[in-house]
């Protein structure tokens, strides 16, 4: 059994939530030890403009089928991030944080079949076995329906 430990490094993101910053082996841990059912990976970075207006969409997916995203932040400006963040109402999922960089990343999750990315967001579909289904820049329609369907 794997255990990821999830500790805070900067500010709230809405009321309670807490913003986490991980190495990308623990971001890909904590991936391993969710599966079981669908669920989206969205890399994405608060000075990307798409990022910033698929955001609301991605986050009621997981008001609506809690469990359903994970969303990791490739910012390098921490600062400039928690503003970003803290400007968002009431974050349904954990917001985290990779601290390394998006090679590193996707190095990590590349075991999950992930490959490396051109440009952000970058979704990626998971089955409930943590299959890469599908990845890419997509619409919001199309996490959604492989989500909630």
């Amino acid at each position: 059994m794997m255990i990821v430990v999830f500790t805070p490094f900067d500010s709230h993101a809405g009321s309670d939530d807490k913003v986490y910053k991980l190495p990308a082996h623990y971001i890909a841990k904590h991936i391993k030890t969710t599966q079981g059912q669908k669920r989206v990976l969205m890399i994405y970075a608060s000075w990307c403009p798409s990022c910033v207006r698929k955001m609301p969409d991605i986050m009621d997916i997981e008001r609506v089928k809690e469990g359903s995203v994970i969303a990791v932040a490739v910012d390098r400006n921490f600062s400039h991030f928690a503003r970003y963040i803290r400007k968002l109402d009431d974050v349904p999922f954990k917001v985290i944080v990779s601290r390394d960089d998006e090679a590193k990343l996707a190095n990590s999750l590349a075991d999950f079949g992930v490959t490396p990315w051109e440009y952000i967001p970058n979704f990626v579909l998971l089955d409930e076995n943590n299959n890469v289904v599908d990845q890419g820049s997509m619409d919001v329609g199309r996490v959604a329906q492989f989500i909630l369907q």
